[in-house]
């Protein structure tokens, strides 16, 4: 899965050993793979309730557009965020910290969805 924050993104080098791989504008996150069935993805403003959630990421992306893409690996949209300032502070959790099957992007900022 890939955050996208800018219109000419650098891909992060992935190195195969991490789950998550940032550059200055694209932030990228191991998912499990769609041969092995879908990833529930869930946008929200609250952190995951249910414990089997674990924290893989917790930073602030930077965004001179002001818009974070949410791509797969294949460049299909899956949504947008819309900041109303230039950086998206933001967590990600994950039901498993290598592949998760079930991601939640905690938006601590205010945002729109596009």
């Amino acid at each position: 899965m890939l955050l996208i924050t800018e219109d000419d993104p650098n891909v992060p080098d992935i190195d195969g050993i991490a789950n998550i791989w940032q550059s200055e504008s694209m932030l990228a996150l191991a998912v499990q793979h769609d041969v092995d069935g879908d990833v529930e993805l869930r946008i929200t403003h609250e952190a995951p309730s249910s414990p089997n959630m674990i924290l893989l990421f917790d930073g602030i992306l930077p965004t001179g557009r002001r818009l974070v893409e949410i791509e797969t690996v294949y460049l299909d949209r899956i949504a947008g965020i819309r900041t109303l300032t230039g950086e998206l502070p933001v967590r990600i959790w994950g039901d498993d910290p290598r592949q998760p099957e079930q991601v939640v992007i905690e938006c601590l900022g205010l945002v729109e969805l596009t």
